[in-house]
């Protein structure tokens, strides 16, 4: 009876794994526990999200000066969104006349920009300021 007793015993172990590996199985197969602990929630989803589409640079508060005879000046501030010093950073304006045609250039560059600094730059151009009836950023390239 002790050897009919410990096959009995195996089979019952047996039999709750199975239904334990069934029930598991089916539970992921459902979708699982959507609290796990590796699944972000909605606001960590937001701000991995957030952090990812923020630009390495900002530039605000451009202004065209056309009030030198000579050359065009497009002003403005650019700040340094990143966590690394800028070694050389360059900011290209194309500039158009009254029918949307491309007549010049304007470039601005620095050296040195730390993380989170801010630039006040002047990038020049020498189409006629006469010319000049509007400006477009082409790029900011930094290294």
């Amino acid at each position: 009876m002790a050897k009919n007793g410990k096959k009995g015993i195996g089979k019952i172990v047996l039999i709750v794994l199975a239904v334990l590996v069934v029930i598991g199985v089916a539970g992921t197969a459902l979708g699982g526990n959507s609290d796990s602990a590796d699944a972000p929630d909605a606001a960590g989803q937001a701000e991995t999200q957030q952090a990812e589409e923020q630009e390495p640079y900002t530039i605000t508060d451009e202004a065209m000066d056309t009030s030198n005879p000579y050359a065009v000046f497009i002003d403005g501030t650019l700040t340094n969104n990143t966590e690394d010093e800028v070694s050389y950073i360059q900011v290209e304006y194309n500039l158009y006349d009254a029918d949307g045609a491309q007549v010049g250039t304007a470039l601005a560059n620095t050296n040195n920009l730390q993380p989170g600094g801010v630039w006040k730059f002047e990038a020049y151009g020498t189409a006629s300021p006469d010319e000049v009836a509007s400006y477009e950023l082409i790029d900011v390239m930094g290294f």
